[in-house]
């Protein structure tokens, strides 16, 4: 498996995100089309539902208010007659047409005339009938709102079937079916969308022809939900791969942390036990009972070996303990300043032999919190032992207290080599260590434990704390705890 992880993990992650991104953009384009055939058919619709309403409503006036009138003239077989009638002129087929009222009941009477023999357009003209006492330039102003009411029908309709487009008209003469205005014949043809043509009143001087010179907007805006819906699929497919992909790094990352824990852990057990069993073997050897200076000197040196080996395990099973939840804090009234005194007595000797320099600058009055005195401790004491560790030999390092009106700040500042600021957000990581120079390769033996646990501690007593450290200037760790309350 870990080939698998390793090899062809990345490659395997990029070829299904591409294959998924090909497999939506191949859905979605089908789902276009489709809705883009579908939006044409409404707006024809649209047409058709406006043209018969505005039909209605122009003959209804003076000529017929009852239901048996509406229903006739908003149903479909209207529309097919009317449709009917309006081809037959492209059939040498000449018509006459009238509509009049007698007594209850209106009368529409359409005639058809075939001709005999060659056809003479000029004498063979549709002609028409009006009610009695209309003339026919009263009839055309009634066409002209009647295509006003037309377009408006058209713009509801539009608006009712929810589709938002930028919709134009073409007007032809019923005779010629020549365009009498509106667009020209190219712009007709280089459009998204043209309706047939309907009749949109009972003259039937002229014919209506809806244009929509694009329609993609439209179909997009019908696609809105399948959109959002597909891109969150992907950017959530996306996140899942990317989070995968970050947890198999990070536990690679983690195992070889834990491997050279191991190996650091294991050098650091081995040197106190084999400092202790050298100062043992010169005891035995040389017979020092009889040199009781010497022999003091030699267990004082095993004592503390021995002191720092117990420490190291502590700190491991802090960690433990802390992962498991099992740490309970015993805290009390603790006063930090006697807490780092003490911590920098017990450290006195340490500090000798690293060639270091300590300043300890207490206050004058104490700074009390509420915490546990041995976890603080272990905080304070892992910090300086850093210091004297990685800051080299004769760095100086200075300690101090300050204290505001809520909290008391703790700092921890040496002349150090310093620490990159690209670390700055790791240093805390369990495991982690800073590498020497441009490799992970790390010129002091250390478990990468001891950050770790020192903020976690710190922020299990409600404070934080935070690096200020540049490469060549020193680093100063910063403890804000909070003051305990009076």
């Amino acid at each position: 498996m870990k080939w698998l992880s390793n090899r062809y993990a990345y490659p395997l992650v990029i070829f299904v995100i591409v294959v998924s991104v090909a497999l939506q953009l191949a859905w979605l384009s089908q789902l276009f089309k489709a809705q883009r055939v579908q939006i044409k058919r409404d707006l024809e619709q649209v047409v058709v539902n406006a043209a018969k309403m505005n039909t209605y409503i122009s003959a209804k006036p003076g000529k017929g208010s009852n239901e048996n009138f509406k229903q006739f003239f908003l149903s479909s077989e209207w529309l097919q007659f009317s449709q009917a009638y309006h081809s037959m002129r492209f059939h040498q087929v000449g018509s006459r047409f009238s509509f009049n009222i007698v007594g209850d009941s209106t009368i529409f009477d359409i005639s058809l005339r075939f001709v005999n023999g060659k056809p003479n357009y000029k004498r063979h003209r549709r002609t028409m009938r009006f009610d009695d006492g209309d003339t026919q330039e009263h009839e055309r102003t009634l066409d002209t709102a009647d295509l006003k009411r037309m377009d408006s029908l058209v713009q509801q309709q539009l608006k009712h079937e929810g589709i938002s487009v930028t919709a134009n008209h073409a007007v032809y003469n019923y005779d010629s079916d020549s365009l009498a205005s509106g667009l020209s014949k190219e712009q007709i043809r280089q459009a998204a969308f043209s309706s047939q043509q309907y009749a949109y009143n009972l003259t039937f001087f002229h014919t209506y022809q809806l244009v929509v010179p694009s329609i993609n907007w439209a179909v997009f805006y019908r696609m809105r939900y399948y959109l959002f819906s597909s891109c969150f699929m992907l950017i959530l497919t996306g996140a899942v791969f990317f989070f995968i992909l970050r947890l198999m790094y990070n536990q690679r990352v983690y195992a070889q942390a834990r491997l050279s824990f191991t190996s650091n852990m294991t050098h650091e057990l081995k040197t106190p036990v084999a400092t202790v069993a050298i100062a043992l073997e010169s005891i035995m050897e040389y017979n020092l009972e009889s040199d009781p200076q010497t022999l003091r000197n030699y267990l004082e040196i095993s004592r503390s070996e021995l002191k720092r080996l117990n420490l190291m395990i502590e700190k491991v099973l802090n960690l433990e303990q802390l992962d498991s939840g099992q740490t309970h804090l015993r805290k009390e009234l603790f006063d930090i300043q006697q807490g780092l005194q003490q911590v920098i007595t017990s450290m006195r000797l340490q500090i000798e032999n690293a060639g270091a320099e300590l300043t300890w600058q207490p206050l004058d009055k104490p700074c009390f919190v509420t915490g546990d005195p041995v976890h603080l401790t272990n905080v304070f004491y892992n910090l300086i032992e850093n210091a004297l560790k990685y800051g080299g030999k004769g760095v100086k390092l200075n300690v101090s207290c300050a204290v505001n009106a809520r909290e008391v700040i703790i700092s921890f500042k040496d002349n150090g080599p310093g620490i990159a600021g690209i670390y700055h957000d790791r240093i805390f990581e369990r495991f982690f260590r800073v590498p020497a120079g441009t490799t992970d390769v790390h010129n002091v033996k250390g478990t990468g434990l001891g950050l770790n646990y020192v903020q976690q501690m710190v922020e299990k007593h409600g404070g934080h704390i935070k690096l200020i450290s540049e490469p060549g200037k020193g680093s100063n760790f910063i403890i804000h705890l909070p003051l305990a309350s009076s």
